[in-house]
């Protein structure tokens, strides 16, 4: 097998079946989803890290896995059915309502108000529990046009993450276990497996990190902070890094919504007979595989995580800009192993994941140059990534796919690249021609964020580098002319690169109170900490 194609941790048995069923898995791990939203990604990310990773309840908060009796990695999620039940069955789709759970629905109603203290009128009561309804509805994540029980919370504490569970609705009319009667019966309609929503995408991410973690002085590692690109990178120890984010994650899944906990608790406490009963250990989640080549992507991905961690954000604000990271670290990671295999470019000097977006300003004019530049790139992008999920590195020994699973892959390769890149702002326009790479203000203040530790400063072109270093995003000096040169095949249109003008990026980082001018030729770049400047 390839080395490109070796897996963490290494798969057996019945995993091999994903190999022939979708090049886009055997590439890039199992796997990137394209109807997985953002928010699912990080909701999900954040489930696996927080959740014991073993059945005696151990492993929370930490990145490690612990074999289960199959040799298999696992995690032992909570399903939260009971408080979702609680704060979404009024708002949920009306036609997967079953008449047993909308009596469920109201026993629960009936069960929190009678917590509540004698000396209350049933009136205030009842306000006390359509107050805490409000409350807990009102960190809904996504839930429109669902069925309750897939209904998602921000991922903002702990008590707000679940695995993902489905109500079977049509069979359960259908009566195909049995007829539903009450709530037990009903259990044998609820699926904790399926993956409609929880793609992997998450488990993903963290298995990148616990590739990272599992070999910290790994020879590629190791390699890459002797470069003159990664010199910040230099005197990091990794395994370090790990407990400096698994104490960050925690204490910010413990403060965002603290005040929410003991309420949370409280009400699954009292509700906890709407737990689904399970003749299996349906707790048990298991976890697949990420490419161990990925190690050097997670490595920026872990660093990025640590100096958001460590800004002086309110917690609420730092998972925001950690789904941005998520969202634009899926992106980066389907080019960086897309690239493996694809040999059709040069190489780039101050980039170790040898591809390049140029990306010009959003208000760019059509026909200017930076917007040409920002679109042909965009271009030979999409074609890396078509190319890749069809490379012949994937159908060694016999292996052979049929035009559906291409189709498939692409759906989960190219196509969700797109998606995410318009998600977060860096594609343009949603609908329509020219598509292109663009770095709002927005965008800046995570990359100063994400990039430069607290109190951090930088020149100008350092900063330029290390965007590109980390991202291979070309927006002026040397990364530019290095990127259009990756583009072009040639080092031809170097000039073209450098007489575009970045003013722009240097007004973005002004206004945001990130750029501080020396003089007429010096401009520092600086992160003040975080939660005080506003792009």
């Amino acid at each position: 097998m390839s080395d490109v194609l070796e897996r963490f941790p290494s798969i057996q048995g019945e995993e091999e079946i994903w190999d022939q069923k979708n090049p886009a898995i055997r590439l890039f791990g199992r796997r990137f989803y394209k109807d997985q939203v953002p928010l699912e990604y990080l909701a999900e990310f954040l489930l696996v890290f927080s959740s014991p990773k073993s059945r005696d309840g151990t492993g929370a908060y930490e990145f490690r896995f612990e074999p289960d009796e199959n040799g298999k990695p696992c995690y032992y999620p909570a399903k939260r059915v009971p408080l979702k039940l609680f704060s979404f069955f009024p708002s949920s789709k009306l036609e997967t309502r079953h008449p047993v759970h909308r009596r469920a629905y109201l026993d629960s109603l009936e069960i929190v108000k009678s917590a509540f203290s004698g000396q209350a009128t049933n009136s205030q009561k009842e306000e006390a529990v359509r107050l805490l309804q409000n409350l807990l509805a009102g960190f809904v994540g996504i839930g429109k046009n669902r069925t309750w029980v897939t209904f998602s919370f921000l991922p903002a504490a702990t008590s707000l993450l679940g695995k993902e569970v489905t109500w079977e609705h049509p069979r359960a009319v259908k009566g195909e276990k049995g007829e539903v009667i009450d709530w037990e019966s009903s259990n044998e309609y609820f699926d904790p497996n399926t993956r409609n929503f929880f793609g992997r995408g998450g488990e993903l991410l963290f298995m990148q990190l616990l590739n990272l973690f599992s070999e910290p002085e790994a020879p590629e590692l190791v390699a890459l902070t002797k470069m003159d690109s990664y010199r910040h990178l230099q005197n990091l120890v990794v395994s370090d890094l790990k407990l400096k984010i698994e104490a960050s994650l925690k204490q910010i899944l413990d403060d965002a919504v603290k005040q929410l906990e003991s309420v949370i608790n409280l009400i699954e406490g009292l509700l906890d007979r709407y737990n689904i009963s399970a003749k299996t250990d349906s707790s048990r989640t298991a976890l697949a595989w990420v490419p161990k080549i990925s190690r050097v992507e997670g490595l920026f991905f872990a660093v990025e995580l640590e100096n958001i961690c460590a800004s002086a954000m309110s917690p609420l604000e730092k998972i925001d800009f950690i789904q941005t990271l998520c969202t634009l670290h899926v992106m980066r990671s389907l080019c960086f192993q897309a690239r493996r295999v694809d040999e059709q470019f040069n190489r780039t000097v101050g980039f170790v994941g040898n591809y390049a977006w140029i990306a010009c300003d959003a208000e760019s004019e059509s026909g200017t140059a930076a917007r040409r530049m920002a679109e042909d790139s965009n271009v030979k992008i999409e074609g890396m990534l078509y190319r890749a999920v069809r490379s012949t590195t994937l159908s060694k020994n016999g292996l052979s796919f049929t035009t559906k699973q291409y189709q498939n892959a692409d759906d989960n390769a190219l196509k969700h690249f797109r998606r995410f890149g318009k998600e977060v702002g860096l594609v343009v326009p949603k609908r329509g021609p020219g598509q292109r790479f663009v770095v709002t203000a927005g965008l800046l203040r995570f990359f100063v964020t994400a990039l430069l530790r607290p109190d951090e400063s930088l020149r100008l072109n350092e900063f330029y580098n290390r965007l590109f270093a980390h991202y291979g995003i070309a927006i002026g000096g040397d990364p530019l002319a290095t990127a259009v040169d990756w583009s072009s095949g040639s080092s031809g249109e170097k000039s073209y690169g450098l007489d575009v003008s970045t003013g722009w990026v240097e007004e973005a980082l002004q206004q945001g109170g990130f750029l501080i001018e020396l003089s007429d030729a010096v401009s520092i770049v600086h992160n003040p900490g975080g939660g005080e400047v506003r792009a």
